[in-house]
């Protein structure tokens, strides 16, 4: 066998730096790009952020002023700190009584998604299966479960159910125990798990007889497990402990930290979107450095040192302007078409999809995707994400009607609401509602939505007069 060098011709598609960092600073919601936005202050010494504490609308122009002297005034001195820079950059080793005293304890998450997405980051994974457990978190509501089916994340994200399967099983073994559930019994069994329990009695109730657990039947659960009364009712004491919200818990813990994005502001005739005012703090290139770049006495090293970091500055403005006008975009396209949803509320949502809105704004059906991935919007009634904001279209009977899955689900709440406690309606018998209401649904639709509100069935719904 002999060895032969061989030279082959290949096309590969590489993004050049400035498109990746677009990309990705596109995709990174309002917290998670301050976070990265900080960092890159630090790595740049040409960037400067404009923190909101000194924004221009609350400074004056005497502060202005005072500011920019003093700016002039530091600048013979800035050789000296460029010198300093210099040689760390050099690979000079930098003390530790020289970092300013700064205190770098833990980070402390801001939010229940993103104590999650901290706590995924530390786990060995892949690009993809980091990708798919971030789509997932996203995709939590406040208490912690899972809101849609995994079939239905899977067809809209484009990957195996299996892969989706397999990521979502790595954010349930986060904390806190039984997050990334889909229903209360699997929440509840999450936790016993964490613990250690899956042997015991209670975990045994939950996985063979959780009806009957759900409607209090002691003796009938004692008969099926075989286990004596007393001890089916320390069992029953035991599950009663569990948390049935772990979500919530980060509620009295933690202040509101949900930073939106995007902000519905009401004019004199019409609703218009901006940027969060906290969104993203400022940006700029810090003039000093800049003289310096264009100085003829600045060695050539620390010129080419210096461009190298203008060159990654650029860049990084330029995305973070193009990542605030595409989400302007989207905002606005998104107000103009849901109209009725700023004056009536979520159960006015017109069916929408995010190619539709793609076309309207002029850009991709995957930049739109990127960009309202894990960003929010304030409106009157309350921060929703965006994605919240596209609702699928259901085909109905009449070929000129259709109706949102966010209509259906708003009455399907309201007749689950209004049912009688001790014959509550089934998914047939919901349907049937529904079609009184000319809305046409299937029975296992139905289900699907049920499930993704919270909703138990009929006969764990029943109450006994």
């Amino acid at each position: 066998m002999s060895i032969q060098a061989r030279q082959t011709a290949q096309q590969r598609l590489v993004l050049a730096p400035n498109v990746t960092l677009a990309l990705e600073v596109l995709r990174m919601p309002a917290m998670e790009l301050q976070m990265f936005l900080r960092l890159q202050v630090e790595d740049n010494p040409l960037l400067e952020v404009e923190e909101w504490e000194a924004s221009e609308s609350d400074t004056s122009p005497a502060d202005t002023d005072s500011r920019q002297q003093q700016e002039e005034a530091s600048t013979p001195d800035l050789e000296e700190d460029w010198l300093a820079h210099w040689r760390e950059g050099a690979g000079e080793e930098r003390s530790e009584d020289n970092r300013g005293g700064e205190d770098r304890g833990p980070v402390k998450p801001e939010s229940f998604h993103e104590s999650l997405r901290m706590q995924l980051g530390c786990q060995p994974l892949s690009a993809e299966e980091r990708r798919l457990g971030d789509a997932l978190i996203d995709r939590l509501d406040e208490h912690g479960y899972l809101e849609g089916t995994l079939e239905a994340i899977a067809e809209e994200l484009k990957v195996n159910a299996e892969w989706l399967e397999a990521a979502l099983r790595v954010i349930q073994r986060l904390d806190p125990p039984g997050v990334g559930a889909r229903d209360l019994r699997e929440c509840l069994m999450l936790q016993l798990e964490q613990s250690d329990q899956r042997d015991g009695l209670a975990y045994r109730i939950l996985r063979d007889h959780f009806p009957l657990f759900a409607q209090r039947q002691l003796a009938a659960l004692a008969k099926a497990t075989g286990a004596n009364p007393r001890q089916i009712e320390e069992a029953y004491a035991r599950l009663k402990r569990l948390n049935p919200k772990p979500g919530r818990i980060f509620s009295g813990e933690l202040p509101p930290s949900i930073i939106p994005d995007l902000v519905v502001v009401k004019r004199e005739k019409h609703y218009d979107v901006e940027l969060s005012d906290q969104s993203v703090p400022r940006i700029t290139i810090s003039r000093a450095y800049q003289r310096m770049l264009k100085h003829p006495d600045t060695p050539a090293d620390a010129r080419e040192f210096l461009a190298n970091k203008f060159r990654k500055a650029a860049w990084l403005i330029r995305a973070i302007d193009e990542r605030n006008a595409t989400l302007l975009a989207i905002g606005r396209c998104l107000i103009s078409l849901q109209g009725e949803f700023l004056e009536q509320g979520p159960k006015a949502l017109n069916p929408l999809t995010q190619s539709q809105v793609a076309g309207l704004i002029g850009r991709h059906a995957s930049t739109v995707s990127r960009a309202i991935t894990g960003k929010s919007l304030d409106t009157p009634y309350g921060v929703f994400r965006l994605e919240q904001l596209f609702a699928s279209n259901i085909p109905q009977k009449t070929a000129a009607s259709h109706v949102s899955d966010a209509q259906i689900k708003s009455e399907i709440e309201r007749l689950v609401a209004e049912e009688e406690a001790h014959r509550p309606l089934s998914d047939e018998a919901l349907a049937r509602q529904l079609a009184q209401r000319h809305i046409t649904v299937a029975r296992r639709t139905i289900a699907k939505y049920r499930t993704s509100l919270k909703i138990l069935p009929a006969h764990l719904r029943r109450r006994r007069l």
